[in-house]
């Protein structure tokens, strides 16, 4: 008998749970009164229950509990009561429905306009990259003459340098070769100097032979006579 009670028990608890679960999911769904004149809210599921309210189609309420074709609603201001599951529905009302048409329309034309003046903006970078990438390419291709040009060059100094470089070995060996040739004709000129003093001395020395000779002859000569 106990155990029995315990089940029961612990039976009532479980669907306590899930009807509070069920209550929970449903209460977090909004429903909206079809178009009509006005629907009534009664005390219980039946048209012999009283009317705890009335209220107009497209108003907002919260399904707190549903049962086959009825459902208990609430609504923003606080009434609640059992109502026909057929007089309710998820859509908006359309006055709602055309206000957030209206809202959303608004946002699209924003939208539009922000991105028409992200367009135009964009347009204005892209000109003006484009007039820095026509620069950059300018300075590149100038940077670039200037380079082939001081390439040039480099390569007329190297030249130059190296024909200096050959000009002033070939000076140097001139040079030596004068250094070389005057000292030659230097010591030419010694030589040459030389024999004219011993060709000027000889003469000398023949013409005094020829003198004493020519002397000699004469005193015998006269000594004949």
């Amino acid at each position: 008998m106990v155990k029995l009670s315990y089940t029961r028990a612990v039976a009532a608890v479980s669907t306590a749970l899930i009807l509070t679960i069920a209550a929970g999911l449903a209460q977090a769904q909004t429903w909206y009164v079809q178009p009509t004149t006005e629907i009534p809210l009664r005390r219980g599921q039946g048209s012999e229950y009283k009317i705890m309210a009335v209220v107009t189609d497209g108003t907002a309420v919260s399904i707190l509990e549903e049962n086959d074709t009825w459902a208990r609603v609430a609504t923003a201001d606080g009434r609640e009561g059992w109502t026909l599951k057929r007089y309710l529905t998820v859509d908006p009302p359309v006055e709602e429905r055309l206000v957030l048409l209206q809202q959303k329309n608004a946002d699209l034309k924003e939208e539009t306009a922000r991105l028409h003046t992200e367009n135009s903006d964009l347009n204005a970078a892209n000109a003006t990259l484009q007039e820095a990438i026509e620069d950059n390419r300018s300075q590149l291709a100038t940077t670039l003459g200037e380079y082939q040009k001081l390439v040039n060059d480099t390569a007329d100094v190297i030249e130059i340098k190296n024909s200096l470089e050959q000009s002033e070995k070939a000076v140097s060996q001139l040079r030596q070769e004068l250094a070389e040739t005057s000292e030659e004709n230097n010591r030419l000129k010694s030589n040459q100097s030389i024999k004219w003093f011993l060709a000027g001395g000889g003469t000398l020395i023949f013409g005094c032979l020829v003198g004493m000779i020519s002397a000699r002859s004469k005193r015998r000569r006269s000594s004949l006579y």
